[in-house]
């Protein structure tokens, strides 16, 4: 792999870690009470019920990447109807970086007057860098659920939301959750294994 392909590599590792993310920016308090783990479990059932419910979104953030050799942070504007998405990635002053766009039957990432297809996220990283990473659970991951299909191991607050996933290797730890609607989303949570380190802060964000 020749090295104008390698960083063309790692600026789509940045974009596609992007496809799934959500929040606010008002802070969540965890009560200071203790809570019996039924409780937390109960709570915890009803949220991912109601966020079950959410299909359409608009969010705009920051993210931060670190990757060996290569580090960055730019700002982000995601779309998502249902399967249907698109995101933009911009740089300093404005600077386009990536135009995402994508559904069940694949996904067009243009970055550097270059547009690639895929017929997914996954085999799209793959095909580029030699990579494997569970791009599409961070679909999941951002809203503040495990990924379906999976086990995953979730340590919960008092108020039954997730302050730590861990599945596949990977694991999301979660510093803040907003409100939106009526709905707790996370606005700041880091996905990390290895020596990989992404960490979103979200802007607005409107279901």
């Amino acid at each position: 792999m020749g090295v104008d392909q390698y960083f063309s590599g790692l600026r789509i590792l940045l974009v596609l870690f992007f496809f799934i993310l959500a929040g606010c920016a008002s802070r969540t308090v965890d009560s200071g009470r203790q809570v019996s783990d039924e409780d937390k479990e109960q709570r915890w059932q009803r949220h991912q019920e109601r966020l079950g419910l959410i299909q359409d979104w608009e969010m705009t953030g920051r993210l931060n990447m670190k990757v060996p050799g290569r580090s960055g942070t730019m700002s982000l504007d995601w779309q998502q109807q249902g399967d249907q998405y698109k995101l933009a990635l911009d740089g300093p002053l404005g600077a386009s970086v990536a135009r995402i766009s994508g559904d069940r039957q694949g996904v067009s990432v243009t970055a550097s007057d270059e547009t690639r297809y895929g017929p997914s996220p996954e085999m799209l990283l793959y095909s580029l860098t030699g990579w494997q990473f569970p791009v599409s659970n961070l679909r999941y991951w951002a809203r503040g659920l495990p990924a379906p299909g999976n086990d995953a191991r979730i340590q919960l607050n008092n108020l039954g939301y997730p302050d730590k996933i861990e599945q596949q290797g990977w694991v999301v730890a979660y510093q803040q959750y907003g409100l939106s609607d009526s709905q707790r989303l996370p606005v700041r949570f880091v996905v990390s294994r290895g020596k990989i380190r992404l960490s979103l802060l979200v802007s607005s964000w409107q279901l």
